[in-house]
């Protein structure tokens, strides 16, 4: 149930992080909210994120109260939950009045009794309390998520590729590439002073050394940008990956 809580949170975190407007940002909101604060007074203070029988789970506004109960609050509103009961562990930051006014904000549009208002400051907040060893999973899940898109934003970028590829043909495909390497702009001798590699890659989908780049890449096979023969084009986030995945290798095979 603990791991379940904290995916929870942070998935929904992941998403009003990217854009606090989307449609049910208010559901969103509260299911990450909820989550979050189970997780933090289970940990915290076990016993307390459920009723006094331990029947129900309590609800987020009466999670914010048993946390406004056992912590001071501080002149500009914060208020600090440590770690453990010892007096020089860690804290975080949470405060209790904006992450309430969210619940009050969302509420309306949750039960169809009218209009809400997501806020940014409403994320932040709910943002805030990742910072608390309970949770902590939503970096990992938002990188996670980025992988995911560019690994399927590829897979579409190839396809549309290749029906291109064979739609201008072979004897085209040839002629563009042998004229690559003149519609490149070349990097400064002084980092490329046999002006060769570096500016082109090989392409991914026609196999020419075609793939124009954006800048200059470390590895091979893995700088963004688009090829001057099939159109392939290869985004940021997916060479920002498939670095990381060469350095590892890289790493891995010095290591042996």
């Amino acid at each position: 149930m603990e791991i379940e809580r904290i995916y929870q949170y942070a998935h929904c975190v992941a998403v009003l992080a990217e854009d606090h407007e989307v449609p049910g940002c208010e559901a969103i909101f509260d299911q990450a909210l909820s989550n979050g604060l189970l997780a933090i007074v289970a940990r915290r203070w076990p016993g307390e994120e459920q009723d006094p029988k331990g029947s129900w789970m309590r609800s987020a506004k009466q999670l914010l109260t048993v946390i406004e109960g056992k912590t001071d609050v501080q002149s500009d509103g914060i208020r600090f939950i440590r770690w453990t009961d010892d007096a020089g562990s860690e804290c975080i930051p949470v405060d209790t009045d904006i992450l309430r006014d969210g619940v009050i904000e969302t509420q309306a549009p949750r039960h169809g009794r009218g209009k809400g208002t997501l806020k940014q400051r409403h994320v932040d907040a709910l943002l805030a309390l990742d910072q608390h060893p309970a949770l902590g999973c939503v970096p990992e899940v938002v990188s996670d998520g980025r992988w995911v898109k560019a690994e399927v934003h590829d897979r579409y970028e190839r396809d549309r590729a290749a029906k291109y590829l064979s739609f201008i043909g072979d004897e085209e495909a040839l002629v563009r590439a042998e004229r690559a390497p003149e519609l490149v702009e070349w990097s400064h001798p002084k980092h490329n002073p046999d002006r060769e590699g570096g500016d082109l890659e090989d392409c991914a989908v026609c196999g020419y050394e075609s793939l124009k780049l954006d800048y200059p890449s470390e590895f091979a096979d893995t700088g963004s940008g688009a090829c001057l023969v099939c159109s392939y084009t290869r985004s940021p986030d997916t060479a920002y990956y498939l670095t990381m995945n060469a350095e590892i290798k890289r790493a891995i095979e010095n290591d042996d």
